[in-house]
């Protein structure tokens, strides 16, 4: 029997992650909130919510909290996790697409897909992510359409896969290191088209630094391709030169 889970990580996001929480709660089975050092009251606004929320007193990043969240969720019994912001960057109402998408794909990761919508991104987030999508797609040896999103949709047979090592789960890092790794292990990626929500919706400064986070990214993108030869049909695909089952994976 299918059980859907949302990961909803959280700092310091008193202002819109109850709204998310409760808007969430009625399209899955159960949510966990992890609350990574929130000093602003988050957790304790999710009291009366029915979220499950895993409290911290260190700020520790997002990824080592959703490693934690992914492992909580399946010990609980989840069949597939989807991962939203606490910002309301990412919509709920968008939730059903991913299932729908998962059903019929019920063995590939999932990601969230703002292409169609990149007018409405700032400017430099905009550059960002056209480098990103080509550099990692290079590096997963298929063209990828958002390698960026945070909304996505992980099947627990994926995650159970993912044996990402710990110096690429902290900070920022974790979700790009999941998608090397899923496809180093051929699991395939399908989208779900989402809206760039950006103006009106992220109420507070980012967690991102521009230029360390950017630098840790390319490092391990660039360690990832120097270790596997560069890659060059990974080159060609990520440029749409070589289309061939470029997301399929393979399926194991």
């Amino acid at each position: 029997m299918a059980s859907f889970f949302a990961l909803i990580p959280a700092h310091n996001e008193i202002l819109t992650v109850q709204q998310v929480v409760e808007e969430t709660i009625p399209l899955v089975d159960r949510v966990i909130v992890v609350d990574d050092g929130s000093t602003d009251g988050t957790a304790e606004s999710l009291s009366d919510t029915g979220a499950t929320v895993l409290r911290h007193e260190i700020n520790l990043g997002k990824g080592d909290r959703l490693v934690e969240g992914f492992q909580s969720a399946m010990d609980k019994g989840a069949t597939a996790v989807i991962v939203l912001d606490a910002d309301m960057q990412h919509d709920p109402a968008d939730i059903p697409k991913f299932l729908a998408k998962h059903q019929d794909n019920p063995l590939a990761l999932i990601l969230g897909d703002r292409s169609a919508d990149m007018e409405n991104m700032p400017g430099y987030r905009r550059k960002g992510i056209k480098f990103g999508n080509f550099f990692i797609g290079w590096a997963c040896g298929r063209r990828i359409k958002d390698a960026q999103c945070g909304m996505r949709l992980y099947p627990a047979t994926a995650l159970k896969r993912l044996d990402i090592p710990k110096r690429h789960t902290r900070g920022f890092k974790f979700e790009t290191a999941a998608l090397l790794c899923a496809a180093e292990k051929g699991i395939a990626f399908d989208y779900v088209p989402l809206k760039a929500r950006y103006e009106g919706f992220v109420l507070r400064p980012s967690h991102f630094d521009p230029l360390r986070d950017f630098m840790r990214l390319f490092g391990l993108v660039t360690e990832f391709l120097l270790l596997r030869g560069l890659r060059p049909m990974g080159f060609l695909k990520a440029m749409g030169l070589f289309n061939h089952d470029q997301n399929r994976g393979d399926m194991k």
